[in-house]
């Protein structure tokens, strides 16, 4: 009897353990993507394909270029991978390449994979190499290379102008 009790008090253990190591690893969803107790996101306001972002003051495109927004149904096409400057010259009136702080204002590591709130930007999807990187308009030192983010890992790095990425548009808020 002595032994079995022992062992129940190891499994507890054992179990309270795994409970706090789960707790720290997975953060609850209110402290992911501001969001409130209810876990209601708070932090953009949804227009359809446009959200506005009211941290940063930003209007962002919900959809990847090569996408477009269908209400309900999301995004729906495929996402263009493209060079930084067939992205520039993609941007429609009004719209432009985020800068690699305005990118970078999306990203929420602590939140898991992906770095950006999915209910927002429905279309972060790996490629074959298990990377959503987008494109900035940032350069990155002296080597004609620009700053991009992984939406899947939040990890900054940098490209040459010719490699191809995704792209998502922002405005000032009009």
């Amino acid at each position: 009897m002595l032994l079995r009790r022992k062992m129940i008090g190891q499994y507890a253990a054992c179990l309270l353990a795994v409970a706090a190591t789960l707790a720290t690893a997975f953060p609850a969803l209110a402290d992911c993507y501001d969001r409130d107790a209810n876990g209601r996101q708070t932090r953009f306001r949804l227009r359809e394909g446009e959200v506005e972002d009211k941290r940063s003051g930003l209007v962002w495109q919900r959809c990847s270029l090569g996408t477009r927004w269908e209400g309900r149904g999301g995004c729906v096409g495929q996402i263009a991978f493209v060079s930084l400057d067939d992205a520039i010259a993609s941007a429609p009136d009004g719209w432009h390449v985020p800068s690699g702080p305005e990118l970078e204002s999306l990203v929420d590591t602590g939140c898991g994979s992906p770095v950006v709130d999915p209910s927002v930007f429905p279309d972060i999807q790996p490629d074959d190499e298990g990377r959503a990187k987008y494109w900035t308009t940032s350069p990155m030192g002296t080597l004609d290379l620009y700053w991009n983010f992984d939406f899947i890992d939040g990890q900054p790095d940098g490209n040459s102008r010719g490699i191809q990425l995704a792209v998502r548009f922002v405005h000032s808020k009009r």
